[in-house]
């Protein structure tokens, strides 16, 4: 069954608002930060690793915030439409 763009904003809010997804992101981001402040500054290959995990990690939530955001301006276009 294929979600609909409303169906999609909404359970990405859910999750957004969700404090158990909300704790496992700021944990993983601050075991990230900690390792990275850990290594060697010449140890190149593993601090970018450990950039680009973090970042992809920010690229989720600003995919779910997406969701939400493009939802809301078709609502507001839509209904904008039919006044």
């Amino acid at each position: 069954m294929s979600l609909t763009p409303e169906m999609k904003a909404r359970r990405a809010q859910e999750i957004l608002i969700d404090d158990v997804f909300l704790e496992v992101v700021e944990n993983a981001k601050s075991s990230l930060v900690a390792q990275w402040s850990l290594t060697e500054l010449n140890d190149m290959t593993t601090r970018e690793s450990l950039y680009h995990q973090c970042r992809g990690l920010d690229e989720v939530l600003r995919h779910l915030r997406t969701l939400i955001n493009d939802w809301t301006v078709d609502k507001k276009r839509k209904k904008k439409m039919r006044t």
